[in-house]
């Protein structure tokens, strides 16, 4: 191992688009930015200009291609959904409009419609209920209609009518709401009062509906033929009905019912199904709540809806164990009982630690067996064994396949899990153990083959006769990341891409690029050559509903380039790659409309706002249809480089360079350098100005700083000894090169960027000043802690995840020396500034404690903000903002040589808190 001594010398060598008070239609603004002045006569950007900066979120297309919906979210908190026609110039504008849904047949779009926190809070305050609102327009008329009090929305998949389904009231229990069916063609509408659930049928116009009444009286489900307006009862009961699940491309429902009154204690349920409800009536067909094929001590429950499958031969439904009877007391020794401790028992076989079995509790009551229902035989199929494994049946309903992990509990502690594999046929019941000790494991989308990866190669394995082979064993690529970082004792693949139908080939990917592969060994073949120019290639799923790619089709392709961070899309098609968009940009989110060849993307960079290209199958042509932030060329902004360097164990790394606004080559400036792990990736992600967000690259380029973004790749058991040798070389070039001073270089990172900000500064001076949010700072004790979250120990996250320490501290104690910021306080010359919610659940804040009171009696230069009911990132807007305000003026003073406020230089009376706070918040 290389050792570092304490302390290193420094480096030598448009408009905008006003928020409407109601929904209205606006010409288009020009989406052609207007040619940028001189950097140097721009403004820079204020903190009273951050709320007008706005995000682009939730995209959508007509299924015809004609209309494009996307909201938008600005930092002041306001929202709006915007919709235009693609070949049209107009935006419509709908104030606190949510994601917007298009009908089948394109002609309608529905949204919901909230509204703001202030109106939240004064209906708060007068008790009164908060409802959302719903909208619908005529994408061919315009006209409009808006509806109160609506929670959720869906179109029927004909495109005719749409249900709107209201609130339950607040004061009765298990009470259904409101349902308006409205027919788009006539405008006319059908309620329906205390409907619990609904759910439209794949047919067109079919929809079922639960009744749900609050009591015995009334409950049933009904089937509603929109298209006729008639309304037919399926069942009715005293029990309750959930869980519709319809039949893909089919008129078959299955719903579970309770096998006791609505509201008894009775967990068990029925399952219901129906065939064919599209031309009748149908037989109704049940399977009991205690199957006769399934042990009686078992019985369905409803933690685990109906699915049909595919065929429609077989529903699956989840069993539970029945609870035990209440137990009966002894008359004769009938008195009270006795007051319990106040005791938890934590045993070192825990597999689960006692916290982590508390919080999981809820979960694990709902967790069922798999098990699958033969409608017409009437057999019952009990797939899974293990309430604590997974399971699932492959598309074609012929086998179940469980994963149980039992066998290896000192893995699943100690983050190196394994499980079996288990399939049994659904048609004869027979079970066997496919695959033994594997950490990867998918099915093929067909139900053929289960998929393995051993570290180095896949395998198949052929379920209906358990023939397995070596798919990759001959193949000249390489399919585990050999670039992971992080220690295990298996190299996890680089992916798969998906199935080509029937099963016939498997998408794999190896560091560049797409192989298809045939699973049952007998070979297979690159598919992209992007490992000549080392251009990642990867499979893009534009149809989320397909389990699989059709042969004769195009495949469309994501690119990002390894060490240029270009992006953009490829097409596979007859064997050949074409590249459709590649630039120097963010080109991310590609969308395609449902019945028309027409696509939609985003694109962006640190200097360019998102905005959304739409265009043909080509992508050459798409044009730029939406305009996000159009002042942005109003004001002097940062633009990014990407810097390459080497560290100081000969890793080939890059980082991020972002300059200060209005940027004069003839000064130099101060720098900070922000870190975590891998960060080149966001080389082009914009990032809006916003004192809530408090590590700010934006802002800080605002202030007239460099900021640095290095790259680190983590050696085991020295994860803290890897950052000095990155960060060292890439901070020094940027230095050579004239851009910054290397007396003022800043270092700020939070949870596991803040253990680096916490770290360096104990080993080298290299640094003016540091700031370091929730971070690890004591690498003996912090392999014990808790993550509170979900009570599970760090044990596993440290040794094999992220802590990267490989062993446990008795097996390499000068490991865990060298790496520990705690261990070496006594010899920091940084001034640091750290912060703690003092409800951490990721990170004990006693680590932040303990830190403190080793530097405070080595006498050292540092501040700990604590913020109050704060977790391990901060959520409300006055902590965040006081953090953001203070970092600017820690670093203000350390970096700039700004006057140093009192909390910095003296420190704060507790008497005197309301005052400094105050003070920060009017921004004094």
């Amino acid at each position: 191992m290389i050792g570092f001594a304490p302390h290193t010398r420094r480096l030598l060598s448009a408009a905008v688009i006003r928020r409407l008070p109601s929904v209205a239609v606006i010409l288009l603004l020009s989406l052609a930015a207007a040619h940028p002045a001189s950097a140097q006569e721009r403004p820079r950007v204020t903190p009273e200009e951050y709320g007008r900066f706005e995000s682009l979120l939730q995209p959508s297309i007509a299924p015809d291609g004609g209309w494009l919906a996307y909201r938008v979210r600005r930092v002041d908190e306001t929202e709006e959904l915007r919709i235009r026609p693609l070949a049209g110039d107009t935006l419509l504008v709908v104030p606190w409009g949510g994601a917007a849904e298009f009908s089948a047949d394109s002609r309608w779009a529905a949204w919901s419609i909230g509204m703001s926190e202030d109106e939240r809070e004064r209906l708060r305050e007068e008790e009164k209920p908060i409802h959302n609102r719903a909208g619908l327009r005529d994408l061919q008329s315009g006209v409009e209609r808006e509806f109160a009090s609506v929670r959720a929305l869906s179109f029927d998949p004909s495109g005719r009518f749409l249900a709107l389904h209201g609130y339950s009231p607040e004061d009765a229990q298990g009470r259904g709401a409101d349902l308006r069916i409205v027919d788009l063609r006539s405008g006319t509408e059908m309620s329906f009062g205390n409907v619990s659930e609904v759910a439209w049928s794949d047919r067109g116009g079919l929809l079922a509906l639960v009744i749900a009444t609050g009591n015995e009286d009334g409950n049933a489900v009904h089937l509603y033929r929109a298209n006729e307006g008639v309304l037919r009862v399926l069942d009715h009961s005293t029990s309750s009905y959930r869980r519709l699940a319809w039949r893909d491309d089919a008129a078959d429902l299955a719903v579970l019912r309770s096998a006791g009154a609505m509201g008894a204690d009775s967990t068990g349920h029925s399952v219901l199904a129906w065939r064919d409800l599209e031309q009748g009536p149908g037989a109704r067909l049940e399977l009991a709540p205690t199957p006769s094929d399934v042990p009686d001590t078992l019985q369905i429950v409803g933690h685990a809806g109906p699915r049909w499958t595919e065929d429609g031969r077989r529903i699956a439904v989840g069993l539970r164990p029945i609870p035990p009877g209440a137990a009966e007391s002894d008359s004769a020794e009938s008195s009270e009982a006795p007051e319990l401790p106040g005791m938890q028992l934590w045993h070192t076989r825990d597999v689960r630690l006692i916290p982590q079995q508390k919080n999981l509790l809820a979960a694990q009551a709902r967790r069922t067996l798999l098990a699958v229902w033969e409608p017409e035989s009437g057999r019952v199929v009990q797939v899974a064994s293990d309430l604590e494994a997974t399971a699932g049946l492959t598309w074609d309903g012929q086998f179940g396949v469980e994963r149980i992990s039992a066998a290896y509990d000192w893995g699943t502690m100690f983050g190196r899990p394994y499980h079996d594999v288990w399939v049994t046929s659904t048609e004869t019941g027979e079970r066997t153990r496919a695959a033994e000790r594997v950490r990867y494991s998918w099915e093929s989308p067909d139900g053929r083959y289960l998929l393995t990866f051993d570290g180095t190669d896949y395998h198949a394995v052929e379920l209906a006769t358990g023939r397995g082979a070596n798919l990759t064993e001959g193949l000249a690529g390489s399919f585990a990341n050999q670039e992971y970082d992080t220690p295990t004792d298996l190299l996890p693949p680089h992916g798969t891409g998906g199935w080509m139908a029937g099963d016939a080939s498997v998408l794999l990917y190896d560091r560049y690029d797409v192989w298809a592969v045939s699973p049952d060994g007998s070979g297979g073949r690159r598919l992209t050559n992007g490992a000549d120019d080392s251009l990642i290639h990867r499979v893009i799923r534009l149809d989320p509903a397909a389990r699989a790619f059709d042969p004769d089709a195009s495949i469309y392709l994501s690119l990002r380039g390894e060490w240029t961070e270009n992006r953009g899309y490829a097409r596979l098609s007859e064997g050949r790659v074409e590249r459709l968009v590649l630039r120097d940009r963010m080109v991310a989110g590609l969308l395609k409309a449902d019945s028309a060849e027409v696509f939609l993307y985003r694109e962006e960079g640190r200097d360019l706002s998102p905005n959304l290209l739409a265009g043909g199958p080509d992508l050459h042509d798409a044009r730029q249809v939406t305009a996000t932030n159009p002042f942005l060329a109003d004001f002097a902004w940062t633009r990014a480089e990407l810097l390459d360097f080497e560290s100081e164990a000969g890793e080939r790394l890059q980082g991020v360079l972002l300059y200060p606004v209005n940027h004069d080559p003839s000064r130099t400036y101060p720098m900070i350098v922000y870190t975590y792990e891998m960060l080149s990736p966001q080389m082009h992600s914009f990032q809006v100005p916003s004192e809530r967000s408090y590590y700010n690259f934006s802002v800080w380029t605002q202030e007239e700083y460099f900021v640095l973004l290095p790259d680190i790749r983590y050696r085991a058991r020295d994860p803290g000894v890897s950052a000095i040798e990155a960060l060292r070389p890439a901070i020094g070039g940027v230095v050579e090169r004239g851009l910054v001073d290397r007396e003022s270089v800043g270092l700020i990172g939070h949870s596991w960027g803040g253990y680096q900000a916490a770290y360096l500064p104990t080993r080298t001076d290299l640094f003016a000043a540091s700031v370091a949010g929730a971070p690890l700072t004591d690498f003996v004790s912090f392999m014990g802690q808790i993550h509170w979250g979900p009570g599970a120990p760090e044990v596993d996250h440290w040794e094999t995840g992220q802590g990267r320490m490989e062993v446990p501290f008795w097996e390499d104690p000068e490991a865990h020396y060298r790496n520990s910021p705690l261990h070496a306080v006594h010899e920091m010359e940084t001034p640091l500034l750290m912060a703690f919610g003092d409800d951490d659940g990721v990170v004990e804040w006693w680590q932040g404690t303990v830190f403190y009171n080793f530097a405070r009696r080595a006498e050292k230069q540092m501040v700990l903000l604590v913020y109050e009911g704060e977790g391990h990132g901060f959520q409300r807007e006055p902590n965040q903002v006081d953090y953001h305000r203070r970092i600017l003026e820690w670093f203000g003073h350390y970096l700039k040589g700004d006057p140093a406020p009192a909390w910095i230089t003296d420190g704060i009376p507790f008497a005197e808190f309301e005052a400094e706070a105050k003070r920060v918040a009017e921004g004094g």
